[in-house]
């Protein structure tokens, strides 16, 4: 979760001499890097250039001492971080690729064991900033002791190809399904909980050159099987947010990314649902975002001017983040959201285990003030944040957490999730039928909440 997508174009003048005091976190520098005002940014080698010995150790450096000397804990969550630069070093050094180095530089925050942490290539840094990914076209994970086509992307040739939802992964690029899976895992970065780590194995796999041809296996439902070429594509994914009435009567918002600049949208979709019976907010498969806009979307859904404290930030001073000579603080200690009362009726929030972070901070936030009964599955257990990517030098980018957050009660969402109130794991039959029983559910349960109150 960023929490720093903020407007501060103000600053740019004051960075300098006076830096460190004026932005001690060095929010705005990482802001605004990337149009090359950071007074102090790392700076790429020139294109077509590799890194080398030289450029790789400055890359080294610059991530394990930013990560020692910021992260938020400063236990680094018991890690020996000296012992894993021992271990990782060498291996990064001698890699055969640069890509093949960052890729280990990564694999070394991930012995933090945190999804927030974490190192981008050059390469997969501009697909970030682009809102893209490279993909087979579809999705899976193990289900019923096999591994499950979970969606398929219409447009990809795995959908023209005839793959669909249920189907089993029986071989990839002539290796037996399990086999790769497993080989993925161990060579996949540690992430929070086993979610996490299914996404980086699945991504291991899915991902790589645009282009490249890899033959798939999948078997039906009824025994029978094929083998489809695939090619990997670039694909564009950039946040939406859609609502709609649903047949019975109940409002329907689907948002798939905290983005800062979907707020209005949310709003927008709030008010003109906020005389619909119950309102079902669906975030699966939303991976986070903007802190700000969870807050500010959340008060919608309490009443006008009520103050609700919903938890505590933990930093590794113990203080607020602040910038301006500590006059203004971009996150404060005790957190608390203030409601404008829009939407007064039940809600209900569907996820699953790839919600994570912002997504996970609003449905705590629903759930612990009993305003919403969550429905679905334990989400990823990702919730911390960062203030903005950190440019290494030769180019990469890397993410470092600075805030952890504990709710009232002492619940802690990193490293378990948010738990749902009424759990409807995914079933390779609801696959293979095209059915939705989470959204069923919660449509059933709004329903009788709404007879309830008659």
């Amino acid at each position: 979760m960023n929490l720093a997508r903020l407007a501060l174009p103000f600053a740019a003048a004051l960075l300098g001499a006076g830096c460190a005091a004026f932005d001690p976190h060095g929010v705005i520098t990482r802001q605004l890097a990337p149009d090359g005002a950071a007074a102090h940014a790392p700076v790429p080698p020139p294109a077509g250039a590799g890194l080398g010995e030289t450029g790789r150790r400055a890359a080294l450096d610059f991530v394990w001492s930013t990560v020692k000397d910021r992260y938020y804990d400063p236990k680094l969550n018991g890690v020996d971080w000296a012992a894993a630069r021992g271990r990782w070093a060498p291996r990064a050094l001698a890699a055969e690729t640069d890509e093949a180095f960052w890729d280990l530089l990564d694999r070394m925050t991930g012995e933090l064991r945190d999804a927030h942490t974490r190192v981008n290539s050059p390469a997969r840094a501009a697909r970030v900033e682009r809102n893209e990914s490279v993909t087979l076209g579809f999705a899976f994970r193990p289900l019923d002791g096999r591994l499950v086509v979970t969606s398929v992307d219409r447009e990809a040739d795995a959908w023209w190809a005839g793959i669909r939802p249920g189907m089993a992964l029986v071989a990839i690029s002539g290796e037996p399904s399990r086999a790769a899976y497993e080989k993925a895992l161990a060579e996949a970065r540690d992430g929070s909980t086993p979610q996490v780590r299914h996404l980086y194995a699945a991504r291991r796999i899915l991902a790589g050159e645009p282009g490249s041809a890899v033959p798939v296996t999948v078997a039906r439902s009824d025994g029978t099987s094929f083998t489809a070429t695939l090619k990997r594509r670039v694909a564009t994914h950039p946040p939406r947010v859609t609502h709609r009435v649903l047949p019975s009567g109940l409002g329907y918002i689907r948002l798939t990314a905290w983005q800062q600049s979907l707020q209005g949208g949310v709003v927008e979709a709030i008010e003109a649902l906020r005389d619909t019976p119950g309102l079902v907010i669906d975030l699966r498969g939303n991976p986070g975002g903007s802190a700000i806009m969870v807050r500010n979307v959340a008060a919608r859904f309490f009443e006008k001017e009520r103050k609700v404290a919903f938890g505590r930030a933990l930093t590794r001073t113990g203080k607020p983040v602040t910038i301006a000579f500590d006059w203004i603080d971009l996150l404060k200690i005790e957190q608390e959201l203030e409601g404008t009362g829009t939407y007064a009726r039940p809600v209900a929030v569907l996820v699953n285990a790839a919600s994570g972070s912002g997504s996970e901070l609003f449905a705590a936030i629903l759930q612990s003030q009993r305003r919403a009964t969550i429905v679905g599955e334990t989400t990823c257990g990702c919730l911390l944040a960062f203030l903005g990517y950190a440019p290494i030098p030769g180019g990469g980018k890397l993410a470092y957490s600075e805030v952890g957050f504990v709710f009232p009660d002492g619940r802690r969402i990193e490293g378990t999730g948010v738990v749902p109130d009424v759990e409807v794991p995914l079933a390779v039959g609801d696959l293979v039928a095209d059915r939705d029983r989470a959204l069923e559910r919660a449509v059933e349960m709004l329903l009788a909440k709404g007879e309830e109150r008659r």
